[in-house]
């Protein structure tokens, strides 16, 4: 029989055959004079262990010495395969607990889960601006970039901003910083700088003295980003904050 024929009984494709030829699962039969491969029975049967092996689970690199043994340590090699199993299941059931937790913070999948709530929460109150955008990609970018500890410590952070006492003066600091034009004058940038560090000075103060280390390499791309995406009034913003957290001494 012809490849289509063989794919067509087996229930597979003609790529995956050959996909089967390239990984040594499947011998490649002699041609005919007329260029074909000719498939025999042999084959399919052989394909259609594949095709059952690998419905199981079991990966196709590893089925080569499998369908070579014909069925010798059964019992070993489903007892394997059941402990895989039962670990992808605990995987598969701890994805679905975090999916679920983000749709009930109706939170964009691509977040850190330690962000999620608070960027949605952000996010849904800001709409569609500018900074609304910066501060999630900032979120996704040290989500990857740091460590569990500093992620532990900035998770916090975040939750002390969504804290009532502190979600509206929050808002209303980043819709100003939002709405600062690239040639706003000195005057109104020292009052959102003024205003930024009277109202998170202390939470950033006591993030710092915790002696959490933030990896420099990190550091290096928050500021690129953030130099990147924000206008010089912006910028200048958050370079006094940050001057002015570096040379207070804690309250």
């Amino acid at each position: 029989m012809r490849s289509s024929d063989l794919a067509h009984l087996a229930g597979v494709t003609v790529r995956t055959l050959r996909h089967y030829h390239q990984l040594g699962l499947l011998d490649e039969p002699p041609r005919t004079p007329n260029g074909y491969r000719e498939y025999s029975v042999h084959h399919l049967v052989r394909v259609l262990r594949i095709v059952r092996l690998a419905s199981l689970g079991f990966r196709l690199g590893e089925l080569a010495p499998m369908l070579d043994r014909d069925g010798k340590d059964t019992a070993e090699v489903l007892e394997r395969l059941d402990d895989e199993t039962a670990r992808e299941i605990e995987r598969l059931t701890e994805r679905r607990a975090l999916i679920a937790q983000l749709m009930a913070w109706n939170a964009a999948p691509d977040l850190p889960d330690a962000f999620a709530p608070h960027i949605a929460l952000f996010a849904a109150r800001l709409g569609d601006s500018t900074l609304a955008r910066v501060d999630r990609e900032q979120a996704i970018l040290i989500g990857h970039l740091a460590s569990p500890e500093v992620l532990d410590e900035l998770a916090g952070l975040y939750a002390r901003f969504s804290e009532p006492a502190l979600l509206e003066t929050s808002l209303t600091l980043t819709r100003r910083l939002a709405d600062l034009d690239a040639d706003a004058p000195d005057s109104v940038v020292e009052a959102i700088v003024a205003d930024m560090v009277a109202t998170y000075g202390d939470v950033i103060r006591a993030l710092r003295d915790d002696e959490v280390s933030f990896d420099p390499r990190a550091v290096a791309l928050l500021a690129e980003y953030s130099n990147d995406s924000l206008n010089e009034a912006q910028r200048r913003v958050v370079e006094r904050v940050e001057a002015a957290l570096d040379t207070a001494s804690p309250a």
